[in-house]
């Protein structure tokens, strides 16, 4: 039987369970989000769409840092855009030129920004928004839908243990809405009906990541926005610099009023940013927000250069041509197995599940599936999104494709002995251990 050897990366866990919560700086990240014993913990280096882990296995990498890593690890123009300022200082004490210039590089990519605002996280950008709109408007209730950030603002939504610590005050003031939903009691249309006159903003994530919207949904939201007279923020962190240059947006062209960008927008140097209507964000002017780090000049740096390699390659296009690829590859192969997966959604960002009846069977197969493809060399996020990047070659893509066809037929014939429980179980054990 092939194992996957971590004994490094087993050893430097157990330390880090007993110094860092959870073992990580993101819940994502964590062991228990893949299959702990049976996939890399600690990843020692990139280059390209390749990793390599603490123990030296090397990786084709499809998580690419939950996203940002949009032209490929240690790419030639950000480094040395990086390096070219490094020396001089990392941040200064007053602004750098490249905040003007960054955020003009924005501006001309994204249909809804005229001005723009930096920080370090999603978080705070999404944050920053629904401040903003508060103050524009008067009005403090959010109309939400998918995934924002941790800050309190947002976790206001999270329920059971992950949700403690947050004001329950709080939770009065953010209501959630379905994606795709005209007409049900939990559609956009009928909270902001409930809640007429109260509601401040908006901010939604442009997608659902396993279908894509309905007829004119977007538009139709843009519609109860000016109808309602609501600010709409789209959070672009995932889907800007991604689904196209200036993301979901110009994709199907529907303008929000703010807008949200992090993760694509530097290819993997940390730097968010606020977009949009000059009329609304210039109230920022006369608002406490403020951070010590949003002007530090590599991650500028970054997003000026990407940016122009994005324009000058067409690398979204790429993202999309090879996305495909990459798609239709793996739902041949599942088709060629006869097992019950596919892969869904948009190429550049898409998600993959399986069908069975029993959701427990499938989460089990999922984490088998992760394991069979880490041990022959390919590293997916479970159930998606798979991101591809601009080092992606058609020969990592046929590798990826091949290696998953015998990581499905392992999976299936494990299924079919009613052997997969126990598999996972005892990897999971070899951890503990």
């Amino acid at each position: 039987m092939i194992k996957l050897k971590i004994e490094r990366s087993i050893e430097l866990y157990k330390q880090a369970l007993e110094i860092i919560p959870g073992a990580s700086q993101t819940i994502s990240k964590r062991a228990e989000a893949f299959v702990p014993g049976g996939f890399p913990i600690f990843l020692e280096r990139g280059k390209g769409s390749h990793v390599w882990d603490l123990d030296g296995n090397e990786y084709i990498d499809y998580i690419m840092c939950l996203g940002p890593i949009t032209l490929g690890y240690g790419y030639p123009a950000i480094n040395e855009a990086i390096k070219n300022h490094l020396e001089y200082g990392t941040i200064l004490s007053l602004p750098h030129r490249l905040e003007v210039e960054a955020a003009q590089a924005i501006i001309e990519c994204v249909p809804c920004a005229e001005m723009v605002r930096f920080f370090k996280t999603g978080a705070e950008a999404t944050a920053a928004a629904v401040r903003v709109a508060r103050a524009y408007t008067g009005r403090e209730k959010i109309a939400s839908y998918g995934y924002h950030g941790w800050l309190d603002v947002w976790a206001a939504l999270v329920s059971g243990r992950m949700g403690r610590g947050v004001p329950d005050v709080l939770k009065e003031l953010v209501i959630p809405f379905n994606y795709n939903d005209f007409e049900s009691e939990k559609s956009l249309e009928n909270v902001l009906k409930i809640h007429k006159d109260e509601i401040a903003c908006i901010v939604m994530n442009p997608i659902d990541y396993w279908e894509p919207p309905k007829e004119d949904y977007l538009k139709w939201v843009r519609d109860l926005a000016d109808r309602y007279d609501v600010i709409l923020v789209f959070d672009e962190i995932v889907t800007g610099f991604r689904l196209a240059l200036g993301g979901a947006q110009e994709y199907f062209g529907v303008v929000p009023d703010l807008a949200c960008f992090a993760k694509g927008m530097s290819s993997g140097m940390p730097i968010s940013a606020l977009t949009g209507k000059k009329e609304i964000m210039k109230i920022m002017r006369d608002l406490q927000i403020s951070s010590t780090y949003g002007g530090e000049i590599l991650s500028l740096a970054a997003v000026v250069a990407a940016i122009k390699e994005y324009k000058e390659k067409k690398v979204q296009d790429y993202l999309w041509k090879q996305g495909s690829k990459l798609m239709e590859g793996l739902n041949k192969v599942a088709r060629e197995v006869d097992i019950k997966a596919d892969w869904v959604g948009f190429p550049p960002i898409s998600m993959f599940r399986f069908l069975y009846e029993n959701q427990e069977t499938n989460t089990y197969m999922l984490s088998l599936f992760l394991h069979e493809c880490a041990l022959r060399g390919i590293l997916f996020r479970r159930g998606g999104p798979v991101y591809v990047s601009f080092s992606h070659t058609e020969e990592d893509i046929e590798t990826t494709v091949k290696s998953s066809l015998e990581a499905l037929q392992a999976v299936k014939e494990t299924y079919e002995k009613k052997g997969i429980q126990s598999k996972i179980k005892n990897l999971n054990l070899s951890l503990i251990g």
